[in-house]
């Protein structure tokens, strides 16, 4: 809260209201929409009568290709009313596709490269007591994606779960979040997956500053999706010793999805920087030109060339021993949930037909290959995850997402897709369709709030408390989410029904080729 100094008389938020400074900021100091942050105060507003809601507040700040730094302080509040612009990203066809699928389009988004910023839904009435908190991390295969989607709106976890607060935040992407420059290999940066080091920064500002919201700095969860799940990941290998994070949530992804990283890959780079009139010498002078490019223009290079950047092994945030500290126990040993979705590769082959038709391919060839993709990709990493947490013992659950709802799958031939149980966690189903909820919907969103909530709130015993069994591979403890069988909650199987041939991986990966040519164009 402020204390005798008010704003500057000349800053917006004065401005909007006008002469009536005294009652708005009587108004505002009532609601607890002052906060302060070590940057300075923000003003926040009210998303309903009982959740407040802080938008674009920046947590870092960074020149390209740097590491993220604290942002300086204000000297006027922040009026923190807006998400900030999303960072640079990757707007490919394949990209642009996977969003209209998913009704994940940001309309009239503004991109740039000032874009680490932080959102936060907090309680709106006074407790004794600090809130959990469940920091979300997006994903988009770390080359696109954004925290302003409303899908993300995390209001309605706020309004409907007493004691969590929920936060967002931005992070850089593609060539600005992990360029495989070689310039910067051995730089006295230490590591150029910078997308890492923002959410590093992200997780640092949010249990500096939390309390101030209502939030516990002692009570902080990650949750992510994809390669949000597969940075969360990251971050307990990265962090061993961490004592921030107190669980994690791991949706759709794990540090095995990144695969077998290079050590530096400049092919990339130089592709991007031939084509911009930087050359291919890969020298100083060249990264030099490469940070003079106005950024739109190194993304458009980057999407016209067909370039990749993947994460980096640094061996400070991504490890080439992944595999070996993992069976040696050796990452954060704190609470895990982790799951994927019945049918993952839905999304990936149906996105691949709508860009290339494929004529000759009949319809059980496409569902063979969504199904290897949904295996290969997601089940057994997943299964693989559990075990290593489970052979160090860490408490761990594991679920299966396998509801279909109409407003969310909008096609016949997209069953529970890749990233489908976002809008049910967040409460933000039926957002882009006009096609209406259900009430078993509406009951399954509920129910798997409860459960994430529950989880923030004691990480440790919270599932369980809720009725979920730890996870055994051996036992009935799989927790099957608005199935056939119980489309509003749960019901508990087998691991070993969707985990029978993760075994014969490299099997399938041949199968999977196989397929793949069928699909050729």
């Amino acid at each position: 809260m402020w204390g005798a100094e008010r704003p500057d008389s000349s800053h917006s938020f004065v401005k909007v209201i006008e002469g009536k400074e005294e009652a708005v900021w009587t108004l505002c100091a009532s609601a607890q929409l002052i906060v302060h942050t070590q940057q300075g105060d923000v003003i926040g507003t009210l998303a309903g009568p009982t959740v407040r809601q802080f938008l674009g507040i920046p947590y870092a700040t960074a020149r390209r290709w740097t590491a993220p730094k604290s942002p300086p302080r204000r000297v006027t509040p922040l009026l923190a009313n807006k998400f900030g612009d999303s960072c640079i990203q990757n707007n490919g066809p394949a990209n642009i596709e996977f969003l209209k699928l998913t009704g994940s389009v940001v309309p009239n988004a503004t991109e740039s490269e000032d874009c680490l910023t932080v959102n936060i839904w907090a309680p709106s009435l006074s407790r004794k007591q600090r809130t959990a908190v469940m920091i979300w991390i997006y994903g988009g295969g770390f080359v696109f994606g954004t925290s302003n989607l409303p899908t993300y709106n995390g209001q309605f976890i706020v309004r409907d779960n007493e004691d969590v607060t929920v936060v967002t935040f931005n992070y850089r992407l593609d060539i600005f979040g992990q360029p495989n420059a070689p310039q910067l290999l051995n730089s006295t940066n230490g590591s150029q997956n910078f997308g890492l080091l923002d959410i590093d920064a992200a997780v640092n500002w949010v249990h500096d500053n939390i309390a101030n919201f209502g939030g516990d700095p002692n009570r902080i969860i990650l949750f992510g999706q994809s390669a949000g799940g597969a940075a969360t990941d990251a971050y307990t290998f990265a962090h061993p010793d961490s004592t921030i994070v107190k669980g994690v949530i791991e949706h759709s992804g794990s540090i095995s999805l990144v695969g077998g990283l290079p050590i530096i890959s400049p092919a990339s780079w130089n592709n991007v920087s031939s084509a911009v009139g930087c050359g291919t010498t890969a020298d100083a002078a060249q990264l030099a030109c490469m940070k003079k490019v106005p950024g739109r223009t190194l993304e458009d290079a980057v999407v016209s060339t067909g370039a990749a950047f993947g994460l980096v092994q640094d061996n400070i945030t991504i490890f080439s021993d992944t595999a070996a500290r993992a069976a040696a126990g050796n990452f954060l040993k704190v609470p895990l949930l982790v799951g994927s979705t019945q049918n993952e590769g839905d999304i990936f082959v149906v996105g691949a037909e709508l860009l290339s038709p494929l004529a000759s391919a009949p319809p059980f060839v496409t569902e063979l290959a969504a199904d290897l993709e949904t295996h290969l990709g997601f089940t057994c990493p997943a299964g693989a995850n559990a075990l290593n947490r489970l052979g160090a013992g860490v408490p761990t659950w594991r679920y299966q997402y396998q509801a279909v709802f109409r407003d969310i799958s909008t096609r016949p031939d997209l069953r529970a897709w890749h990233a489908s149980e976002l809008p049910i966690v967040f409460g933000t189903y039926n957002q882009s369709t006009a096609i209406p909820k259900t009430q078993d919907e509406i009951a399954l969103s509920r129910y798997m709030q409860s459960a994430w909530v529950a989880f923030a709130r004691d990480p440790q015993k919270g599932l369980s408390n809720f009725g979920w069994p730890a996870y055994n591979p051996t036992s009935q403890s799989l927790v099957q989410l608005g199935n056939f069988f119980n489309r509003s909650s749960a019901t508990f199987g087998s691991a070993a029904q969707i985990d029978f041939a993760c075994n014969k991986a490299q099997t399938l990966a041949v199968i999977a080729a196989e397929v793949n040519s069928l699909l050729a164009p």
